[in-house]
């Protein structure tokens, strides 16, 4: 089986060396992605999460998913105390949906004004 590595031209490019996913069979791993480059990337933490679902999306919707698909998440927070407003976001975009999940406090992420980072693992229709 192939392992296809792909970036998304319509999103902001990895700063680093990763890719935004990568394709092995019918699973997808989408990259940890923060609100980097993206009109949220200093306000608070559930604005953060829309902009990083909403990176999700299309990475999904170029691959024939959508949200329903992911199966894990795991949230990378700067302060668990903000967590809530977070999840609220996700209740949202899942709509039901909801993934397995794992969130755990970081010291910090790639900035000081990034307060959530988000990776997830989807299983991609036939």
């Amino acid at each position: 089986m192939d392992i296809v590595r792909k970036n998304y031209p319509e999103l902001p490019q990895p700063a680093g060396a990763f890719h935004h996913s990568t394709k092995w069979g019918n699973l997808l791993f989408i990259a940890g992605s923060t609100a980097r480059g993206t009109p949220a990337e200093t306000a608070d933490i559930a604005a953060q999460t829309e902009a990083i679902l909403d990176k999700f999306k299309v990475i999904l919707a170029a691959n024939g998913a959508d949200l329903s698909n992911v199966v894990k998440v795991t949230s990378f927070v700067t302060d668990l105390r903000e967590a809530a407003a977070a999840g609220e976001v996700r209740s949202k975009y899942f709509a039901g949906a909801f993934p397995a999940s794992t969130q755990v406090q970081v010291a910090a992420l790639g900035t000081p004004d990034l307060k959530i980072e988000i990776d997830a693992i989807a299983v991609l229709p036939d």
